[in-house]
């Protein structure tokens, strides 16, 4: 009877948090529909994080046994067997830098605690004016940071819940723009070979709006009236945007597990609300849990583009994803290492190299 009614309360859990997950991400799916590429701030937060993930096919909302849940899907923070800390750098498309670090803490019945910060670094530039178009000897630099707070917790040995709290903040030069929003998830392990089934919504948020020192300017109110002070302050008002609002579903499971082999495919089905909906695809091989090989499509959108039949849609950035990775068993610790290598079309391609001590 206990158990019985533990069950019922879990299931109720489950609805109440898809619900929530649902109307959150609404937004989302019903904009999906058509491309609005460049129509959201803070687009660094869109840039997969992790080798591994990346190394398969960006399908990893219900994988349970990886930190950089920190950014897929914070319920499988709660199914983490030990804790770890991790690293990621990428250079990114036109030389920018791209960084993660994060931590996952295993606290036991009372669930798991994650901190974790990205990075967008673009780097320096010369400042130019229509007057010095070679420049003017000062530089500036731009940069996106995202900060998280996140919590995940396990109702049972099958189903759990999580969330993160984030802190945005994008600037370029003398200006800056700041915001908050909040990821939710959800993942459930089937009594069906343990087949997982994962769902989140991330960047639920506020808008955001540059401002700065720059954007300011003395103003003469009305220049057809002699005596005015000339030199009231004034400033430009930019626009606000909404962040890139993102719902996964997703489903992983191990379709080998014996003698020191395993293989696991995982799909991703992504809508985010300033895109068209796409399909991830990935898998992993893996002997004695020691050494990783991985492959992946990301992006996927078949059809009929400029008249010939195509697996991914020119403009959505789709390709193919290759990886590997070891793990080290050392006294006390585990040393994770990975490499992830994706393709875009037109951008050419991108590097990522993580580094894990699980404990």
């Amino acid at each position: 009877m206990k158990n019985w009614k533990r069950g019922r309360r879990v299931r109720y859990a489950g609805l109440l948090t898809a619900l929530v997950v649902l109307t959150a991400a609404y937004p989302a799916i019903s904009e999906a529909q058509q491309s609005k590429v460049g129509t959201t701030a803070a687009e660094f937060l869109t840039i997969p994080v992790g080798a591994r993930p990346i190394g398969m096919g960006g399908a990893f909302v219900a994988m349970n046994d990886d930190a950089y849940a920190l950014y897929w899907n914070p319920a499988s923070l709660a199914m983490l067997p030990q804790s770890e800390i991790l690293m990621q750098h990428s250079t990114w498309l036109a030389d920018m830098s791209y960084d993660f670090v994060g931590a996952a803490f295993v606290m036991g019945l009372n669930g798991t605690l994650g901190v974790y910060a990205n990075m967008l670094n673009v780097g320096e530039m010369e400042v130019t004016t229509d007057q010095y178009q070679e420049g003017t000897g000062l530089k500036f630099d731009s940069y996106s940071l995202a900060a998280a707070l996140c919590y995940s917790y396990r109702f049972y040995d099958r189903f759990s819940i999580g969330g993160s709290f984030k802190y945005i903040r994008e600037a370029i030069w003398n200006e800056s723009a700041n915001g908050y929003a909040i990821d939710l998830g959800t993942l459930l392990i089937t009594p069906i070979k343990d087949i997982r089934l994962g769902m989140s919504i991330s960047n639920f948020g506020t808008k955001m709006q540059m401002s700065g020192r720059d954007l300011m300017f003395l103003n003469d109110p009305d220049t057809d009236i002699t005596g005015n002070n000339p030199n009231i302050p004034a400033s430009y008002e930019t626009d606000s945007w909404k962040l890139p609002l993102t719902m996964r579903l997703g489903v992983a499971g191990e379709v080998i597990k014996s003698g020191g082999n395993r293989v696991t495919i995982d799909a991703d089905w992504v809508v985010p609300n300033d895109n068209t909906e796409s399909l991830n695809i990935g898998g992993e091989y893996a002997f004695r849990e020691m050494f990783m090989v991985r492959g992946g499509l990301k992006g996927i959108r078949a059809g009929r583009y400029d008249g010939k039949y195509k697996l991914f849609e020119p403009d959505n950035n789709g390709g193919y994803t290759f990886g590997a990775g070891f793990l080290f068993n050392m006294r006390g610790f585990r040393l994770r290492a990975d490499y992830g290598f994706e393709t875009f079309d037109r951008l050419g391609n991108v590097q990522k190299y993580s580094l894990g001590i699980k404990f």
